[in-house]
Formats: structure tokens, sequence, C-alpha cells
């Protein structure tokens, strides 16, 4: 049973992070707005001061645009009929200040596995035996610090509850060797998209996909 679920929880993470990806905000030109907006390409918009995350912590960032501060048009925001969301700063192409549709269509697809994800580790992780490789606290710095979920994805094919001998090992990896493993791992990610982004660009490495 532990398997097949596990298999479908990478299945799962990959339509999330495609999701994710490919409907992350990216920058684009005043140009590109003005055509999308002559050529009827705009299906939702907003204006606003700038960006805030609104997925679960540490997950795939899914932004949203924040409207609640001084300068309410500092951004223009849009979608088009292929599900991608474009933005671009100080632009004000003479439409609705109130907006219009939803700006980040595919978010709740993102953001729903990401609350099933927190609900099946946290039921296994506190509810299910005791884990093998790590303590309870081992893996919960992991899934906690660790963006993208990858902490959760490496706990899948670490730990088979329900399947195995009951026995523990002496010794087990602690909750302070999560922490740092988690620490390291998290600016490891952190440092590499920063470099993929540098060398790639703001296309296939958007900065709105890092929580």
């Amino acid at each position: 049973m532990w398997r097949v679920l596990r298999w479908v929880m990478v299945a799962l993470w990959v339509v999330a992070a495609g999701a994710a990806w490919w409907a992350a905000p990216r920058e684009s030109t005043a140009e590109q707005a003005s055509a999308d907006i002559a050529d009827h390409r705009v299906v939702a918009y907003q204006f606003g001061s700038g960006w805030h995350d609104t997925a679960p912590d540490r997950w795939f960032s899914v932004p949203s645009v924040d409207v609640k501060t001084s300068d309410p048009q500092a951004i223009f925001a849009w979608r088009t009929p292929d599900h991608r969301t474009h933005w671009v700063r100080d632009l004000h192409p003479g439409l609705d200040p109130a907006g219009s549709g939803t700006l980040i269509s595919l978010s709740t697809l993102v953001n729903g596995i990401g609350l099933l994800f927190t609900v099946v580790f946290l039921g296994v992780l506190w509810a299910g035996p005791p884990p093998l490789t790590g303590t309870r606290w081992y893996w919960w710095w992991l899934f906690a610090l660790v963006p993208f979920g990858l902490g959760l994805i490496w706990w899948t094919f670490r730990e088979y509850p329900w399947n195995r001998e009951p026995e523990l090992p002496e010794r087990r990896r602690t909750g302070f060797r999560g922490f740092g493993t988690a620490f390291v791992v998290s600016l490891g990610v952190s440092v590499a998209l920063l470099l993929l982004r540098r060398v790639f660009g703001d296309i296939l490495f958007p900065d709105l996909l890092t929580p």
C-alpha cells in the first residue's frame, strides 16, 4: 500500500511542480502588455503594489498581487489564454483599476496538492509508527525547511510505515541533524536557483516561483 501511495505522491508532486512553473508570473514589457490588450488576449488582470506568496510554507510559491499598500498601481499583471501570467511595472493601460478575473488560474491545483501533502505527512509522521531512519523531529525539520516539498519526497523514499519489522535501530538521525541538514539543503537550493536564474534568465527559472 505504501509503495503505491509513494508513487502517487511523486506523480502529484510532478503535477504541482509543472503547474507552478507554468503559471509563475514573469516580468514582461509594456509593449507586450499593450499588444495582448489590443489582441484581446487578456483574460484576467490586476493592479497592485507588488507580490506576496499565498502557498503553504516552503511549497511551490503561488504569488498573489498585493493591493494593500500606498502605491496600488505600481505593477500591472495579466493572464493570457494559455494560463501564463505576466507583469510589468508602471503601466496604466486605461483598464478598470479594480481588476478582473483570477490571475493565477492554477493556484487552486498547486495549493491543493501542497495541503494534501501536509495532511498525509503530518498524519503518518505523528499518528503512524516511529520512523526507521530518523526521529520524528528529524523528518519534521526536512519537511518544514527544505523548499518545494523536496524533504517530503525524500521521506517517502526513505521510510516504509506499516511495512517493516517493528524493532527500531539503536541509532537514528536526530532532530538536530535534521535541522542542520535542512538548513544546508535549503541554502544550496537557493544558491543553485540564483545561479541558474542568472545564466538562463527568468523565463526558465522565474524568481516568483521560489518560496
